[in-house]
């Protein structure tokens, strides 16, 4: 054998081992992405959105709001209709246990889609990408969840990854994206988000290859005319638009307003957006399609914290080319011939028992989290599950008030008889009714004119909402406490009762339990 022949079987088998070496940094990285990602059904919107699948099922998308009693300003849009049908199928066919599992794979999937999607000419290592998967998986424990934003996650992550193999002249790649449309618009309104990646790309990325721009171009038509198979037609593109543009009282809820930078989990947000601008300016800075696309959705999750998700996927190749980049460019010079430069590689053995070892810590952490016992302890604790059964009890068919947190639980456990307040569904209700939820949330001037006025004597609060001790001072009935969730039923006692002059005492005492 000649020695050119050795040199090219030699610098195959480096290949093959860095490659081998990239994809186990990238699965160790994704089963820690997984295990900060399958988590229990604390987005409050998962409750609402599991009583819609049910009733789909059984009788077809609603034409009309189906829980609250509150006039809607809007038909019932229905756009969600699949992943509410999905949702309701996962918790039928394993419990909560099975939907969180299966969110929280969708969620690292769009993560290690984000991180393949970084440029082979950019010549990125395992160490890097794993950190930049990381950091997007610790970002992302603040949105991810059982919630349909976590299909639009996934879709972010799809688009970036066929762009990159578009933009190295695989343009048969594009051709993926109608069927992803097609699907995601029947999801989640945030498919409106990889439509607008596709634009931008078209308007900043050369791509190898003559025919490339045609081919994305049509491509992305035929996605545009894909997303219209969906229950409402043309008319979700105005939707999505009068929802970003005209949230209305929206802002005010959970999801709609910007980012609370007290909040622990959004200074980890703050810090990784600082180190992106930090790894920009000590790395030459990023190409103009890098640098638009990421400051344009900075500025979409300071206008709604729902979007730091897609924030996070979009920055995650970013943070891997532009850290390896600097590195190279500030660190290794320092190091000369020490053992960054030798480039050696893990032992396929070895890199194996890692990721097997790996994978029996991440069972061990994740299975107990996923059992019906587990999921049982965390709704009760969590929302007032013994409180809504009181009232089922005790007060059926009475109109309900609560704090928004608990609004989308409430329509899960009241799904009959619109009795229900509010909910995390802004777009449905009006301006004036949401504002009506806001004055007693606020217990503005007219609060408890309000309440009268929508003949409201029976209200579900936790302790120490503001609320329950203004109803307190009322003259309102605490009829049991939960010191499981610290939650209680209070109701309006009849005309005439005097009102107690104490303050509220919690636990109350004399209180039957829930």
């Amino acid at each position: 054998m000649s020695p050119a022949e050795l040199v090219v079987i030699a610098d195959d088998r480096e290949r093959r081992a860095a490659r081998a070496a990239r994809l186990a940094w990238i699965g160790a990285a994704a089963i820690v992405v997984l295990v900060l990602a399958v988590q229990p059904f604390s987005n409050t919107d998962v409750w609402w959105n599991l009583a819609l699948g049910r009733l789909i099922t059984a009788s077809g998308i609603p034409a009309h709001e189906p829980f609250s009693f509150l006039p809607a300003a809007h038909d019932w849009i229905g756009q969600q209709w699949l992943y509410q049908v999905t949702l309701a199928g996962l918790v039928g066919a394993g419990g909560a246990g099975l939907a969180s599992l299966v969110m929280g794979l969708v969620a690292t999937a769009a993560v290690v889609l984000a991180a393949l999607s970084v440029p082979s000419t950019a010549r990125v290592t395992g160490p890097w990408l794993a950190l930049a998967m990381v950091i997007t998986g610790i970002v992302l424990t603040s949105v991810v969840g059982v919630t349909s934003e976590e299909i639009t996650v996934l879709g972010v992550a799809i688009v970036l990854f066929v762009l990159s193999r578009w933009r190295e002249g695989r343009t048969a790649a594009v051709w993926g994206l109608p069927p992803l449309f097609l699907i995601w618009a029947n999801m989640d309104p945030g498919f409106a988000a990889g439509l607008l990646l596709l634009v931008a790309a078209l308007a900043l990325i050369h791509p190898a290859g003559s025919s490339g721009r045609h081919q994305l171009a049509l491509a992305l038509i035929v996605s545009v005319v894909a997303a219209l198979a969906n229950p409402i037609g043309p008319s979700i593109y105005s939707s999505v638009i009068a929802g970003v543009f005209s949230p209305g009282a929206a802002q005010n809820l959970t999801g709609w307003a910007s980012p609370n930078f007290h909040d622990w989990s959004l200074r980890i947000f703050e810090a990784e957006i600082i180190l992106m601008v930090v790894l920009w300016t000590i790395s030459g800075g990023p190409d103009r399609f890098a640098a638009i696309v990421g400051f344009g959705m900075l500025i979409a999750t300071l206008f709604a914290q729902e979007n730091l998700g897609i924030l996070a996927v979009v920055l995650t190749p970013q943070l891997a080319v532009h850290g390896a980049r600097a590195w190279k460019l500030h660190v290794e010079p320092r190091l000369g011939d020490r053992t960054w430069a030798t480039r050696r590689h893990l032992h396929p053995i070895a890199s194996s028992g890692v990721l097997v070892a790996m994978t029996g810590a991440m069972a061990v952490v994740i299975v107990p989290q996923l059992s019906p016992t587990a999921a049982a302890s965390y709704q009760a604790t969590t929302y007032p599950e013994a409180a809504a059964g009181y009232v089922a009890g005790h007060f059926p068919g009475q109109r309900i008030y609560t704090v928004d947190p608990w609004g989308g639980y409430l329509a899960y456990r009241f799904p009959d008889g619109r009795v229900v307040f509010l909910y995390d569904e802004p777009a449905v209700f009006s301006t004036s009714a949401m504002n009506r939820y806001l004055d007693i949330d606020r217990l503005a001037p007219n609060w408890s004119k309000v309440l009268t006025g929508e003949d409201i004597r029976v209200a579900i609060l936790p302790a120490d909402a503001r609320e329950a001790s203004a109803l307190h001072a009322l003259g309102w009935t605490i009829d049991c406490y939960d010191s499981t969730n610290s939650s209680m039923v209070m109701s309006a006692s009849p005309p005439g009762t005097s009102q107690p002059a104490d303050a509220l005492v919690i636990p109350p005492p004399a209180v039957p339990d829930c």
